[in-house]
């Protein structure tokens, strides 16, 4: 997971900006694509694009497929993106509010990375997730709109596990990158919004120990922090030029 070098989203996807020149539905930029984006870590396959729409417009949006680009409604195996020259993933979940909150970065409407972090949180099952997460907290540490971020995580009930994962960043640099009124917040939130015990394990399904330095983040939390250092910590080295 080195850092990759930079180009712009309209160069990097050149071939998306000339299939929705045609197009004046809402739409927003997300996943990998997205990702990249905010934290420049991660380097997505540059023919995969995951496309947030109304459901209402789903049929318009297949109508993009064609001249080697295929749309897709479900995940599509890697055989199936490799195996075409562009691959665009219809999710049909856009709301309003998170429309208005995008980011249009040459031309393309983006996610905003918000939105991004906590969805990284949400649908975390095992490292990569967590691991953008990370890297988009720390690059875009100084930009976010927090307010709208502890708003967000309060209402999706993810206070606790980005609570935790803001002190395990803390914890591997060694300082307070991640600012301690955020941290204190979203713990007075977290405290009026008790986890179901089946959901205390995190990231869910994983059954290693929690790693004694984020043994006292976890019960901070009142969540099992099962999240190797490892994980963190690679995105910490990779990205030391943005925050030392």
């Amino acid at each position: 997971m080195a850092v990759a070098h930079a180009y712009s989203p309209r160069r990097r996807l050149a071939w998306l900006a000339r299939r929705l020149v045609n197009l004046d539905g809402p739409y927003l930029i997300t996943g990998p694509q997205a990702a990249y984006e905010y934290h420049r870590w991660l380097t997505p396959l540059e023919n995969l694009v995951t496309l947030q729409v109304h459901a209402e417009d789903v049929p318009v949006w297949r109508q993009v497929a064609g001249e080697g680009c295929l749309v897709f409604e479900t995940l599509p195996t890697m055989a199936q993106v490799y195996a075409v020259q562009a691959a665009i993933v219809l999710n049909p979940t856009l709301e309003p509010k998170r429309y208005q909150r995008r980011r249009v970065v040459d031309g393309l409407a983006f996610v905003a990375p918000e939105d991004l972090c906590l969805d990284l949180v949400e649908r975390a099952r095992g490292e990569t997730s967590l691991a953008e997460a990370a890297a988009i907290l720390i690059a875009q540490r100084d930009s976010l709109a927090w307010d709208v971020v502890l708003d967000e995580a309060e209402r999706r009930h993810l206070s606790h596990r980005l609570g935790a994962l803001l002190e395990a960043i803390n914890a591997e640099t060694e300082t307070d990158l991640m600012s301690l009124k955020v941290i204190e917040d979203l713990c007075h939130r977290a405290n009026t919004d008790r986890l179901p015990p089946e959901e205390a394990a995190y990231p869910p399904g994983r059954h290693q120990s929690v790693p004694p330095t984020y043994q006292p983040i976890a019960e901070r939390w009142g969540i099992r922090l099962t999240l190797p250092r490892y994980v963190i910590s690679k995105v910490i080295f990779d990205l030391q030029p943005q925050w030392s």
